[in-house]
């Protein structure tokens, strides 16, 4: 009698089971009765039994974002809006849910104090200028240092921490936003003064042209060759149709002297 009963149970059994679908990127954990098994579900479509239970663990690239103020290594207290990357590992999927309830357990209960741990730690190591600087690269690397090294032992890997906003008090803000204006004013007035200097140069460099120049010409004008060109162009002279009257050798330095001439 009693084998009948366990086939008809199983009979029964088999006939509501059905396919449980666990999406991509996803994991699925199983759940009988309460007792969380072991190992996981891939993505894709699995046999499913009524007495279990399917919890899908995302497992896709996440993000959020923690607005605090925190102090810095002079004792300012700045505002930072500072998002983090991070997903879950799928191998860490079956503890995660056992321990934490799934990912919104992990990042409200681990994720989110540590994330802010990790800010005040590493912002009081820096000067408030290097949250606003160059340097500002290296506090956000910093802190995602930091922060995967405490979180790679729950199943959380992340992948960056970024600084997206950043409040200084109002005194230092003023201070800050004066100094950027005189860094300004200091390189348009390099600007200018290498304008100038370059316009000087160009101008000495103009002037020397014209000086060497005189000289070359000066050098060249002998006594003979004046001479010669004042004889060629008495000679062209000659040749105009206008009368006139010419000279010759009654000139300055025996040159030809030209009179009249309509």
């Amino acid at each position: 009698m009693r084998l009948p009963i366990v086939a008809l149970c199983a009979l029964l059994a088999l006939g509501s089971a059905g396919c449980a679908a666990v999406p991509a990127q996803h994991v699925g954990v199983v759940e009988v009765f309460g007792a969380v098994q072991k190992g996981s579900w891939s993505p894709g479509l699995h046999l499913w039994m009524p007495w279990q239970g399917v919890h899908r663990i995302n497992c896709r690239t996440l993000s959020i974002e923690e607005k605090t103020q925190t102090p810095t290594s002079e004792g300012l207290v700045v505002g930072l809006d500072v998002s983090i990357v991070f997903h879950v590992q799928p191998e860490f999927a079956q503890e995660i849910y056992a321990r934490y309830g799934g990912v919104d357990g992990i990042v409200e209960n681990v994720l989110k104090p540590e994330f802010r741990s990790s800010i005040r730690d590493v912002t009081a190591g820096f000067p408030a200028s290097d949250l606003y600087s160059e340097r500002r690269n290296q506090v956000t690397t910093r802190m995602s240092d930091e922060l995967r090294s405490r979180m790679k032992s729950r199943g959380v890997d992340v992948e960056a921490v970024l600084l997206r906003g950043l409040s200084l008090p109002d005194q230092v803000a003023d201070a800050v936003q004066a100094k950027l204006a005189a860094d300004q004013q200091a390189q348009q007035m390099e600007f200018v003064l290498r304008k100038e200097r370059s316009e000087a140069e160009r101008k000495r460099i103009e002037a020397q042209g014209v000086a060497d120049y005189q000289r070359i010409v000066s050098a060249g004008l002998t006594d003979q060759l004046l001479r010669w060109k004042g004889i060629e162009a008495t000679s062209e002279l000659a040749k105009s149709a206008n009368s006139k009257v010419v000279v010759v050798g009654a000139g300055k330095d025996g040159l030809p002297l030209i009179l009249g001439g309509q």
